[in-house]
């Protein structure tokens, strides 16, 4: 909106309004002649004209031909005089679950943003691909080839600000009913299938999800969380066999992937199927910053059919300049590099926080697992007060941490913990 010629028309216009809201100007009565009334006021006839104008487009006043402005009837609004506090909502910070200044460079990072500004500023004038940028879509698909060995076509990548805006857009287009997980939920993800109506099915064990019928089967077969365990070749030609039977898209959130400490990463459960029965998630909020918010789907082909034709109905959430500058960050090198540098700092840690766990674990408390992948580790506590110990200093130093099922069992995140301060700090918490 341009910016007013100065603040008498304002002035007039709310003494106006308030006349006519206090039934002082009474309805059908006629305001005065734009020039009788800058007369009297000693104004223009353009700040007249202004402030009449504002109330004409606001509805307060209707234009008569030849005859001038007359006051609409008003319906004042319900006056509410009771007054409520907002609680503010707190976002918790939980130190541990951070990431420290040493895992990602920034710099670089700076070096590519201003190259898609300075040489590519022409794109960002226009409006975002509703599927994500072409560039952003290529390099995932040469990355995920070459990493996961997932064969597919730029077109069956959809790119999304985050799993569940994507799992929306999937549960849209497929239309189905059920799902089933290995317990315990991925609580984010399984929220959103709650949201679609979803009947969840969780199972504890491969072999019960092969003798259930199901739309959807969500699994992360290269690390099923929170554990971190790889599901075996068998189970995994199993499960295929099982979804082209059953008519079942399995899911695979391949979060994490390459962080494997004491192993190789394993195929994934799309390389074994080609991707007819398997919809293929991944993330980098987790890569690079979690601020950037950046995931990608792959959907078979069949799915893919159906999106194609209804994909403008789903606006795209994450902005052109983050989608292009990722493209160039993977294109020329950094990414590739970057990951090298995380999953050996991620190592280091992982063996700190190991070694201080078993130093501190003298009496046998608690086991540790799940520490073999991931950005976590599992304490199965077998004393009660060494729990409630754990669980209350993680309150009082604003630790995150998860219980699994009501159990005596904790996931505790440590990436946002330098490594130079575990072996002080994990001991307080004993």
């Amino acid at each position: 909106m341009p910016k007013l010629n100065n603040a008498l028309y304002q002035i007039l216009y709310n003494e106006i309004k308030s006349k006519i809201l206090n039934n002082e100007l009474k309805q059908s009565s006629k305001l005065e002649s734009v020039r009788s009334l800058a007369k009297k006021k000693n104004i223009s006839t353009t700040t007249v004209e202004k402030a009449y104008n504002q109330l004409l487009v606001e509805g307060y006043v209707s234009s008569i031909p030849r005859s001038g402005y007359v006051v609409n009837e008003i319906s004042n609004p319900v006056n509410h005089t009771e007054t409520s506090v907002i609680e503010n909502i707190t976002q918790p910070l939980y130190a541990n679950n951070a990431l420290t200044t040493d895992l990602f460079d920034i710099k670089n990072y700076k070096t590519i943003l201003n190259k898609v500004i300075n040489y590519d500023f022409e794109k960002l004038y226009t409006s975002c691909d509703e599927r994500g940028e072409y560039e952003l879509r290529e390099e995932i698909r040469k990355y995920i080839l070459l990493e996961r060995n997932v064969k597919c076509d730029a077109n069956q990548i959809i790119i999304g600000s985050g799993t569940q805006y994507l799992l929306n857009i999937l549960l849209d287009i497929a239309q189905k009913h059920t799902v089933t997980f290995l317990a315990p939920e991925f609580k984010k993800a399984m929220s959103v299938f709650r949201t679609h109506k979803y009947l969840l099915k969780p199972e504890n064990s491969i072999y019960d999800i092969l003798n259930t019928k199901t739309d959807f089967l969500y699994i992360s077969p290269s690390n099923t969380y929170p554990t971190g365990e790889v599901i075996k070749v068998k189970e995994r030609n199993d499960l295929i066999k099982w979804a082209d039977s059953n008519n079942t898209y399995i899911i695979e959130d391949d979060y994490n992937f390459f962080i494997r400490y004491n192993s190789y990463t394993v195929p994934s459960i799309h390389s074994f199927d080609n991707g007819k029965n398997v919809i293929y998630m991944g993330s980098f909020s987790k890569i690079i910053l979690p601020s950037i918010r950046i995931s990608f789907m792959v959907l078979p082909e069949s799915l893919y059919n159906i999106y194609k034709n209804t994909y403008q109905m789903y606006s795209q959430g994450v902005s052109k300049l983050e989608q292009l500058s990722l493209a160039l960050f993977m294109k020329e090198g950094y990414f590739k590099r970057h990951t090298k540098k995380l999953y050996s700092l991620y190592k280091e840690k992982n063996e700190v926080i190991t070694n201080t766990l078993n130093q501190i674990n003298q009496n046998q408390l608690f086991t540790i697992r799940g520490n073999d992948s991931n950005l976590h580790v599992i304490i199965d506590f077998h004393d009660r007060s060494a729990f409630d110990r754990f669980i209350s200093n993680c309150q009082k130093k604003s630790y995150k941490y998860d219980i699994i099922n009501d159990s005596q069992s904790v996931i505790f995140p440590y990436s946002g913990f330098d490594t130079t301060e575990i072996s002080t700090i994990i001991p307080t918490l004993f």
